[in-house]
C-alpha cells in the first residue's frame, strides 16, 4: 500500500495494513516462507518532512542457523521513522550524522510505500542467529545428515590429525 503524502497537510493520517513479505523480500537465507506482516500507524508532517510512528508485528517460520529446520517466530516492534524529501538529502559529499539524524530516510517522491517500510522494520527485527533449539546439533558436515534426528547420520567421528602427536604420548605413557 501507498500513502500519498501531499494529502497529509496539518491533520496527521493513520493507517492500518496486512501485507505478505516473501523471503526474497527480507532474507532469504534466514527466512522459510512468506511472512504474514501487519503495519499500524500515523504519519505526521514534521518540519518539511513527515514523522512516521507505529508498530509492526510479523509471524512466520525463520530457518536454524545450524540444522536448516523451520523455527516458528513472531515479532512486535514499534517505530518512529522520520522521511524527507530528496530534494533535502545532502548529497554526495560526506556529512557527519548527529544521533537526532540516524533514523531519518529520504524519499524520491511523495508517496510512502508501507511495504517498504514493514520490510525495513522486519529485517531489524531478525534474530542474528536463529536456532531451533539450544542444543541443536546441526547437519553433519560430511554427508548433509540432520544430527538432531536418531539414525540420520551414521558417519564415523572425524579425527584431528593435529592431536595424533598428543595421543602418541598418551600411548607411550600408558605402556
Amino acid at each position: 500500500m501507498k500513502i500519498d503524502l501531499k494529502a497529509i497537510t496539518e491533520e496527521p493520517l493513520s493507517f492500518d495494513d496486512q501485507l505478505v513479505l516473501t523471503p526474497d523480500r527480507v532474507d532469504e537465507r534466514a527466512v522459510a516462507a512468506a511472512l504474514d506482516v501487519r503495519v499500524v500507524g500515523v504519519v505526521l508532517p514534521a518540519g518539511g518532512g513527515y514523522v512516521v510512528t507505529g508498530t509492526v508485528t510479523a509471524r512466520g517460520r525463520l530457518l536454524c542457523s545450524r540444522c536448516l529446520e523451520p523455527v516458528p517466530w513472531q515479532m512486535e516492534e514499534s517505530f518512529s521513522v522520520e522521511y524527507r524529501l530528496s530534494e533535502t538529502a545532502p548529497g554526495e559529499a560526506e556529512v557527519e550524522l548527529g544521533d537526532d539524524e540516524l533514523d531519518v530516510s529520504f524519499l524520491e517522491d511523495d508517496e510512502l510505500d508501507l511495504d517498504d517500510l514493514a520490510a525495513e522494520q522486519v529485517i531489524l527485527a531478525l534474530p542474528m542467529r536463529i536456532l531451533c533449539d539450544e542444543d541443536c546439533a546441526g547437519l553433519c558436515p560430511r554427508c548433509g545428515a540432520n544430527r538432531n534426528v536418531e539414525g540420520a547420520c551414521a558417519c564415523a567421528p572425524e579425527t584431528d590429525s593435529r592431536w595424533e602427536a598428543l595421543r602418541e604420548l598418551a600411548k607411550d605413557t600408558t605402556n
